[in-house]
């Protein structure tokens, strides 16, 4: 049996691995990181749930975007732990006040991402805030699946492709009481990559990794730079950054995405709300706004709900989408696509993050010089 022909038509959400009924796959890394499932064909019976299960390769459950709204959330300590406006906290309060359960990725005990299932604020809160790195579902398909058996509400956040792969593998689950939130996404790097950045922190700091933050806040909603704790000692950086925004280490297969529109497969769609001062003039403090898609009736519902604990703005869903690429298109293959790759295969981890950031960063010098000549030139004129 062979689920796929190539890299680029897998994404990693694993649901051919929880559907199999023989367990004959296994999620493997390959030498760039990036889980892919690896089938014992002495197990395989030929039955064809993996390929007929891979959201990726088929169709997959589409919800149509019906509003758009600006969103932060009214506590402030909530929304200053939150990536942006703090929304899913509101939603996903609302889960636990049915004694439901909240999925979603956090960092395990070293700061590698996993999904996990949480059952209270305190456990949720782990899920709080960026993780730009390709989260391990593990067998969280499975623990879903059982938890609505059980008649309980259960609400599953991740990347639009594992929402879509876990819509594939419930099927022929009641799904009345599941409630999902997908992310707009930028791509997914490698979990090889980023424990690698780690260990290169550790060397460079000269001790452990304590915490991790993917985007430092602190510094302003807007800033793009991680944190690093070593020995509790904050660290800021944009080495990791560089690699991410750039498009270096991305999952082949976010390259053609099929999930970067306004069909989502989930009840709502989170993203940073940039643009925001062009389309709600002073509603942004830099603290972090988000821009919340309902996409379905169920999600509207829940929203409504939600309300008491937020301020929110509706707004245009189109202009409000414009700002936001990857919902109407995958991130682009950077032009050097493999100027990381072959330099971590040949001279290692360190090597391949200079070489990269130095070009990286003397591209973007450039244009910040351009972009105040033109500003110059404007003043000029006048």
């Amino acid at each position: 049996m062979k689920i796929f022909e190539s890299k680029n038509n897998c994404c990693g959400c694993s649901a051919c691995e929880q559907i199999c009924p023989k367990n004959a796959i296994k999620m493997t890394p390959d030498n760039e990181g990036f889980l892919y499932p690896e089938i014992d064909g002495s197990l395989c019976v030929e039955c064809g749930a993996c390929k007929n299960v891979c959201a990726f390769q088929n169709d997959y459950e589409k919800n149509k975007s019906q509003k758009a709204y600006a969103v932060k959330h009214k506590d402030f300590d909530t929304r200053m732990t939150s990536r942006s406006g703090g929304v899913f906290i509101a939603i996903s309060d609302y889960i636990f006040e049915k004694n439901g359960t909240v999925y979603g990725a956090a960092f395990d005990n070293d700061f590698s991402v996993c999904h996990i299932r949480t059952t209270n604020k305190s456990e949720r809160d782990r899920l709080k805030g960026s993780k730009y790195v390709q989260s391990d579902v593990k067998d969280t398909f499975a623990s879903v699946k059982k938890d609505l058996k059980n008649g309980m509400y259960v609400l599953f956040s991740g990347t639009a492709c594992q929402v879509a792969g876990l819509k594939n593998y419930l099927k022929n689950i009641d799904t009345s009481k599941l409630y999902t939130c997908d992310l707009v996404c930028h791509g997914v790097p490698s979990p090889k990559i980023w424990k690698e950045y780690l260990d290169y922190c550790e060397k460079k700091y000269n001790g452990k990794v304590t915490n991790a933050d993917f985007r430092d806040k602190t510094l302003g909603w807007n800033a793009h730079k991680e944190a690093i704790w070593i020995d509790n000692k904050k660290y800021n950086s944009n080495e990791y950054a560089y690699l991410f925004n750039d498009n270096y280490i991305s999952r082949p297969s976010c390259f053609n995405c099929k999930f970067t529109n306004l069909d989502r497969p989930a009840d709502f769609t989170l993203a940073d709300f940039w643009g925001i001062d062009r389309i709600v003039p002073d509603f942004n403090d830099n603290k972090g706004v988000s821009l919340l898609l309902v996409n379905s009736e169920k999600g509207a519902k829940i929203f409504d709900s939600c309300k008491k604990d937020i301020y929110c703005v509706d707004c245009d869903l189109q202009k409000s989408a414009k700002p936001n690429p990857n919902l109407y298109m995958p991130s682009p293959k950077p032009e050097d696509e493999n100027l990381f790759w072959d330099n971590y295969k040949k001279l290692g981890f360190e090597k391949a993050l200079k070489k990269c950031y130095k070009k990286v960063f003397f591209i973007r010098l450039r244009i910040r010089i351009l972009e105040k000549l033109k500003k110059i030139k404007r003043i000029f004129k006048k």
